[in-house]
């Protein structure tokens, strides 16, 4: 009687122990997610149609300087010149936004792989113009 009683305690001190572990491996406020870097130079062609400006394809390269967590800072280079933008990756690791205080339109991006992003704009109103664009990180 006396085992069968130590039996049934050693199971439940085990099964509190199994549960506390997996609890605790599991819980999400004891280990960080892995967040993407996007810090680093990218560049692909840009194909784009606007309002003012008809169809264009021209070669794009966009610099994020700075990371922290999911957010992240960066300029861009392209025939007008140079933009300031700064965005966000989404919870799911994959999707990201951008946007630019010297512009009108967003940055809606997608992370394909480490070294490969898709990114596309979209502005409305006058002046309306959408456009995409495959970004490869330039190893250095």
């Amino acid at each position: 009687m006396e085992n069968n009683i130590i039996n049934l305690i050693n199971k439940k001190i085990t099964f509190l122990t199994f549960f506390i572990v997996f609890f605790l491996l599991t819980s999400k406020s004891l280990y960080s997610k892995y967040i993407v870097n996007l810090v680093g130079e990218w560049e692909g062609i840009n194909k784009s149609y606007s309002t003012e400006k008809g169809y264009r394809t021209w070669k794009k390269k966009i610099t994020i300087f700075e990371q922290n967590e999911r957010i992240f800072k960066g300029n861009f280079k392209y025939a007008d010149g140079e933009r300031n933008f700064l965005g966000t990756i989404r919870q799911n690791n994959r999707n990201f936004y951008w946007v630019s205080p010297e512009s009108k339109g967003y940055i809606h991006g997608e992370i394909l792989n480490n070294n490969t992003i898709e990114v596309c704009y979209t502005e409305a109103y006058k002046g309306a113009a959408v456009g995409c664009s495959i970004l490869k990180r330039i190893k250095k």
